[in-house]
Parts: C-alpha cells; structure tokens; sequence
C-alpha cells in the first residue's frame, strides 16, 4: 500500500480470520488484534500508523500492551498453525500435491539493543547485516505454487537461556531447527510430506536424521560435494568433475526445457547412497549450474527438478512478507514486540494466501497460478477507500 489511507473497518476476510483467535484474547486485545492484523494486509506498521489509519483501533498505548504481552504470541502461533492444519482439507486425501519447505532470511534493523539481531553473513551481497535471520517452516501447494508460513523461529547466535558470562557465542545450526520445527508439525498432526530446502540445510548430519525419520527429501548440493562411489566403482571426484561429461536428458518447466544428467552415488562421510542430478541450460557444451539430491533412488531427474522448481514458492512468500506486509518493518525491541510482529505478518499473510487458494478452487481444477497477492491487496484498499469517501463526505456530493 503505497500510499495509506483512513480504514474505516475491518475487511471480512480479516474479521473472519480474526474471530477464530477470539476466544483466548479479552475483548481490547481483540480490538487490537484486528487493527494490527488489518494494518499489517494493508503494510501499515508501527503503533501510531495503526492507530492513525485504523479508525476502529483502540489507543497507541493498547495496541503497545498487545505487541509486548508476554502470553499472547505462543498462543497465536499455536492458533495459526492448527488453523492452517483444519484450512488445507485436501492435504491428506492428495498428500502429493503439498510438500514441506524450509528456508531462512535476513531482516535487518537498526539499534543493538532489538532482541535476537546480532551481525549476520548475507550472502547476497557478499558482507555483513545487523538484523534478525528468521528460520521459516511452509506447506508448499505445488497445484497453486503457494506457500503458507506455518512455524517459524529468529535464530541466535549464544545461549540466551544460560547467563554465564565465560560461554562462548555458539552459532545455532539451522538444520537442527529445522528438525525441531519437522518434530512439532508431526505432533500436531501434520502428515509426512516431502521435504525440500536450500544448499545452507545440505549436511550429512541432517540427511541422516530425516533418513531415520523416513522422510523423503530433496535439497540442493554445492558443486563441490565429493563423490567416492558410482555403481560399485570408487571416485574421488567433485560433483562437478563427475557430471562434467556424462550424458543430459530433456527436463521441462512449462515449456522451458533444461538439461538434466544423473547418476546414483555415495558421497565422502556418508553410508547412504543418493540420486543426484546436475542441471544446465543446453545439451552440451556449456557448465552445469545447479546440483540436486534425493534419497528416493527411484525418482528421475524430471521429478526431482520439478521439487526443487516449486520450492521457489518460498522465495515468493519472503518477497511478499517484506514488501507487501509488515515483516521486519516494526520498530520493537522487546522479545515479545519481535516475535508478536512476525506472527502477525504471517496471519496477515495466511489471509491473503487463503483467499487465493479459494479463488483458484472456484476456477476449475486446472494447474493455473491465482492472482498475486498484491492484486487481492490493492482491490481491498480500493474498497476501503470508496468507504472512506462515503464515510467523510456529505451524501450529495458523493459520486455513484
């Protein structure tokens, strides 16, 4: 929302989603719980902005009390993924069609003194970043290529539950949150799906511990993984040097066509073999860009380029929290504003995420991307804007 203007009340779509966390709020942290909500699917953060442009919002000091409550945001979380478990009704009747995503991303601050931000590596830029890297867990609909946010955890770099000043910084390991997370979901009742990340998850000790968990998998593997087996011969060779000159096969996205070459190996430290492929742009005579692994043996390179194709969902859906809602853009310090703040921008998300799927179904069962998420956003302010104008202008000048 590029430019704010007076809401006058609450969208259905956002008072529906609400209601279903009312029961465990009082009736202002309710109040306070739509405005923010509200605010945060138009991108409207901080608790003047909210007060200012929700004109059902109760006061700035309530909506401070709400973000700083120590008790509510366990319970939202807790609330949101149930809810999602209840939404995604064709989850176990078409297990295929949702896979699991993991993947983290940097939000950066400024001030030393916000909870959890500490000095990050970003790599996409190649320095460093004061901020806050939020671990994120999704259920990916591979028909509607969306992804709804459904645990989430802000890394850290110490103990923050020990106090001894002699321990020293310990950087936690994304993969083991990322266990922990798989661990929750099984609990609440989430089935196994197929699980799928990024070269920042690729370990062995992870690979090992999904495999004891008889969890398929795929991820994506830097070029340099060494490779000590291929049909009972033993290499020492890169993944790059092995799939330099064997044979690639025709893989398609849409009517893109890559080429795939693969090969079932064993690499160095570990006892497990994996399916593997390595993907370029022409048949021959150019590099290969991107290598993926697999522990199902029997899936081709046509159903192991596809996962990872759709595992960008994740991608979108870090894009549209950070530009479209509220996701890192608060200025709170405290540990309950920042973890208040990211579960409100993943609801506010959820909401529209789910509207999407509705729209879709409404079309047919046709594979066909819905409509963007800003596209949703833009008709729901347009519409609070013909109320504004209703609300704020005499009824003879009106127009109709």
């Amino acid at each position: 929302m590029a430019v704010p203007v007076p809401v006058p009340h609450s969208p259905r779509i956002v008072r529906d989603t609400a209601d279903d966390f009312k029961d465990f709020m009082s009736t202002t942290e309710y109040r306070s719980f739509v405005s923010v909500l509200c605010a945060a699917v138009f991108g409207i953060c901080g608790y003047s902005d909210v007060n200012r442009y929700m004109l059902f919002a109760n006061s700035v000091s309530s909506i401070a009390n709400f973000f700083n409550s120590d008790a509510l945001w366990p319970k939202l979380n807790r609330r949101h993924r149930r809810r999602v478990l209840r939404l995604l009704k064709h989850i176990d009747n078409d297990p295929k069609r949702y896979m699991w995503v993991i993947d983290d991303t940097l939000l950066p601050h400024f001030g030393s003194k916000i909870w959890g931000a500490y000095w990050w590596k970003d790599h996409c830029n190649g320095g460093t970043t004061l901020g806050h890297k939020l671990l994120v867990l999704g259920v990916l609909d591979r028909k509607n290529k969306l992804l709804i946010p459904v645990f989430w955890e802000v890394l850290h770099r110490d103990l923050t539950e020990l106090t001894d000043e002699d321990i020293p910084q310990v950087h936690e390991k994304g993969w083991q949150v990322a266990l922990r997370l798989l661990d929750e979901a099984e609990l609440m009742g989430f089935p196994k799906l197929v699980f799928t990340g990024d070269t920042w998850f690729a370990c062995e000790e992870f690979f090992d511990a999904l495999n004891m968990r008889g969890t398929q998998y795929e991820f994506e593997i830097k070029s340099n993984r060494k490779i000590v087996e291929h049909k009972g011969r033993t290499f020492n060779k890169s993944a790059e040097e092995f799939f330099a000159d064997r044979y690639r096969s025709g893989v398609y996205t849409g009517r893109t066509v890559k080429y795939a070459a693969e090969a079932t190996v064993r690499f160095k430290d570990s006892m497990r073999k994996h399916k593997v492929i390595g993907v370029a742009n022409r048949k021959a005579n150019t590099d290969i860009f991107a290598y993926y692994i697999s522990n199902v043996l029997t899936w081709n390179s046509s159903k192991i380029w596809g996962l990872a194709r759709d595992r960008w969902g994740i991608e979108v859906q870090f894009r549209d929290l950070k530009q479209l809602f509220t996701l890192g853009k608060a200025a709170v310090q405290s540990r309950n504003a920042v973890e208040t703040a990211i579960s409100v921008a993943a609801i506010a998300l959820t909401v529209i995420r789910l509207q999407q799927f509705d729209e879709a179904d409404a079309e047919g069962n046709g594979w066909t991307r819905p409509r963007s998420a800003g596209a949703i956003i833009q008709q729901l302010s347009i519409r609070s804007e013909e109320h504004t104008s209703e609300l704020q202008s005499p009824d003879h000048l009106v127009c109709r």
